[in-house]
C-alpha cells in the first residue's frame, strides 16, 4: 500500500467507518455466486448483466455472454462510460486493442499471476479473470462498501 492508501485506511478507522469487501463470481460451468445470497446456475448464451453499481455518481456495468460450452465468450465492463471488452483472448478499450500492462486515467489492466486484473481508479472495484483457449473460465468482481458504525 502506498502512503495515500494508508492515510485513507486511517481516516476510515478514525471515522468509525467499517470496510466490507464484496465479491461476485461466475465460473465456466454457468454457476453465478452473487455478492449476497446463494449461488445459482445460469446456462444461457444470451448476454446478461452480472452486476451494476454506482458509487459517488460513477456508474459501472459488467455484462457477460457465455458460449455453447459454458465458458464466457464476451465480457463488457463499462466504468464511467469507458467501455472495455474481453473477447477472443483480446482486450479492447474503447474499441482499440490494448496490450498489458495498460494504464488509463480510469483503469489499469495487468497480469495478476495466472489471472488478468482490471482495477478502477474511480471506484473501489477490481475485475479479475482467467483466460483459457476457448474463453474465460473464471471471472470475479470485487468491490468494497463503507458502512458507518452506529
Amino acid at each position: 500500500m502506498n502512503v495515500k492508501q494508508w492515510m485513507l485506511v486511517v481516516c476510515f478507522l478514525c471515522s468509525g467507518t467499517k470496510y466490507i469487501p464484496n465479491t461476485c463470481r461466475t465460473f465456466g460451468s454457468g454457476v453465478v455466486q452473487p455478492f449476497q445470497g446463494s449461488g445459482f446456475y445460469v446456462r444461457s448464451n444470451c448476454p446478461f448483466t452480472l452486476t451494476r453499481l454506482t458509487h459517488n455518481r460513477v456508474e459501472c456495468d459488467v455484462s457477460i455472454r457465455r458460449g455453447k460450452n459454458g465458458l464466457l465468450v464476451q465480457v463488457e465492463i463499462i466504468i464511467n462510460k469507458v467501455r472495455t471488452v474481453l473477447q477472443n483472448g483480446n482486450i479492447l478499450v474503447e474499441d482499440q486493442s490494448v496490450s498489458l500492462p495498460y494504464d488509463h486515467t480510469y483503469e489499469n489492466i495487468f497480469q495478476y499471476g495466472i489471472y488478468t486484473r482490471l482495477r478502477s481508479s474511480l471506484l473501489p472495484l477490481t475485475v479479475t479473470w482467467h483466460t483459457v483457449p476457448a474463453g474465460i473460465d473464471t471471472l470475479w468482481v470485487r468491490t468494497a462498501i463503507f458502512i458507518r458504525k452506529s
